[in-house]
């Protein structure tokens, strides 16, 4: 909840960048996990090439969300040929570091503090720089990375001050701005084949959960009427907070500032406490998918959506509108279609908007070659070509241009290359090309989640912004994590209890009780770093 939402993790902010295309962009796993790429050695020194020049090793850890849900991995061969057309254009070779799946924080930790060689790799203001885990920026995108800054649109400039220091030091470059990812999603084929309208209030919403579950549209018992989700990994209710919440509050989800001018955490907006009880009584009434809040991984979600099962998703929009899955989906039934619907609340918008993340691509304060590292990053910001060679591979091999002009690609016969070698992830290339896929003829060839980037995730005249959404970016990070040491375990704390009222597991007459609790484990030291940051900057 330091952001105002805890919807900025890496992992959420980064699937959106790379799980937006989906046909081309299916993440992939590696039985090596946490070794170097097959076709990488892992030695930190230059080697020749073949006409003598100094080829410089960089050393990539691929935690950009690449290999988040899939099971298989780059071909040698790919990565071979791939690498040897990167050393060519740049006289750079990549060394891609594969996470091991499930444990990539604690991989990217133990990188961190060992002696092994790592340059780039995906981070956090919250975590790696409050912690000296990495170098200022500034004179490397000075000297070597004119490219960088250039890309980034002036109207996101907002994303370089929260990654950045009241001293002006820079220290990652940022990989998203503040976008709208969470949605709530409706079968709209469902809707039709029992005669419900589209809803557009809460009331609506539980009508329609109510005859699915009554119906049960999917056959067998198996409909889900709702799926929304608990993160266990980062300890975040994403999906039905960030998506539904913000129906019952004055501000979107998340930190906000109180009628006494501190800054507090969401769960003591009154209205919060409402939209629990609600959920509370959804979950209990089994419109609520009973292992939501066990679920963790977008994988799992997708594969519930695959199987036919889910009426309704409150989710991070690839949980639902992934274009594997959907087409997966479709196999099964080939008129299934799925819409996104604008609730309204008691209190308006129910969808609260990202903030302006606290993610980007760092560099190791232990690289032994930083100059590299940021004329690597810088390549690749050079020409959206060389972004497509490092996500996807080689051009008119494993992917093709549709449609040059718009920037519509699609890929060619089976994928045998996940992005190892990409570095920098940005959103300023996201929203410049898009997948095609003929297997949407009924959306224009687009994949689901190439149309809702399109129409929906920077489109904030349907959301809400969280309380401190003009402010929280510009806070001292490392000062509040020395003031709070135990800032991750306060907000897990909260998300849990949170998780038990509306699993039954605590009554909701408890919950006045749960806000007194937290004072016993550092409310007061919570408030007071808060809302001292909120004073300096407002």
């Amino acid at each position: 909840m330091s952001k105002g939402n805890k919807g900025n993790k890496i992992s959420a902010v980064l699937a959106t960048i790379l799980l937006s295309v989906s046909v081309l962009g299916a993440c992939g796993s590696n039985d090596n996990s946490g070794s170097a790429s097959p076709a990488a050695s892992n030695k930190p020194d230059t080697t020749s090439s073949s006409d003598n020049k100094k080829v410089e090793k960089v050393y990539l850890y691929a935690n950009y969300g690449q290999f988040s849900t899939n099971t298989t991995m780059s071909s040698p061969e790919a990565l071979e040929e791939i690498k040897k057309v990167i050393i060519e254009k740049t006289g750079i070779e990549p060394v891609a570091i594969i996470p091991p799946k499930g444990s990539e924080n604690d991989k990217l930790n133990l990188l961190l503090a060992g002696n092994e060689p790592l340059d780039i790799f995906a981070g956090d203001m919250t975590t790696h720089q409050a912690k000296g885990a990495v170098m200022p920026l500034n004179d490397l995108l000075d000297k070597y990375g004119p490219n960088v800054r250039k890309l980034w649109p002036e109207e996101w400039d907002a994303s370089y001050v929260a990654m950045s220091t009241k001293d002006g030091k820079i220290w990652g470059i940022p990989d998203v701005p503040a976008i709208n990812a969470n949605t709530v999603a409706v079968r709209e084929d469902w809707l039709k084949k029992l005669n419900l309208p589209v809803p557009k209030t809460f009331e609506d919403l539980e009508n329609v959960l109510k005859a699915f579950k009554e119906k049960d549209p999917a056959g067998n018992g198996q409909t889900i009427p709702l799926l929304t989700d608990y993160n266990t990994s980062s300890a975040t209710l994403n999906g039905m907070n960030m998506s539904m919440a913000a129906g019952f509050m004055d501000n979107g989800y998340g930190n906000f500032i109180d009628k006494d001018g501190k800054v507090k955490p969401a769960v003591f907006d009154p209205g919060y406490k409402d939209f629990i009880t609600l959920m509370a009584d959804w979950y209990k009434k089994g419109y609520i998918y009973k292992e939501a809040f066990q679920i963790n991984a977008r994988s799992m979600e997708q594969d519930l959506v695959k199987q036919n099962r889910v009426g309704v998703a409150a989710l991070w929009y690839t949980g639902v509108l992934n274009g594997n899955g959907y087409m997966a989906l479709r196999q099964i039934a080939p008129e299934a279609n799925y819409i996104v619907v604008d609730l309204k609340g008691p209190k308006g918008d129910s969808v609260t908007s990202g903030g302006n993340a606290l993610t980007g691509t760092m560099i190791s304060k232990n690289s032994k070659n930083p100059e590299a590292a940021m004329k690597y990053i810088n390549w690749v910001y050079s020409d959206l070509n060389n972004y497509m060679l490092v996500f996807f591979g080689i051009k008119d091999k494993h992917w093709k241009w549709v449609d040059e002009s718009k920037h519509t690609f699609e890929g060619i016969g089976d994928k045998v290359y996940y992005g190892d070698y990409l570095a920098a992830a940005t959103f300023a290339y996201t929203v410049q090309f898009t997948s095609f896929s003929k297997d949407f003829p009924d959306k224009g060839g687009y994949s689901p989640d190439s149309e809702y980037i399109n129409k929906y995730i920077t489109n904030f005249s349907r959301v809400k912004k969280p309380g401190t959404f003009e402010y929280d970016y510009k806070f001292d990070q490392k000062e509040i994590t020395a003031q709070i040491p135990t800032l991750n375990d306060f907000n897990r704390m909260m998300e849990q209890e949170v998780v038990k009222f509306v699993v039954g597991a605590r009554p909701i007459a408890e919950y006045d009780k749960f806000l007194e609790e937290l004072n016993k484990v550092g409310l007061d030291t919570w408030v007071k770093a808060y809302t001292s940051e909120y004073n300096k900057v407002k």
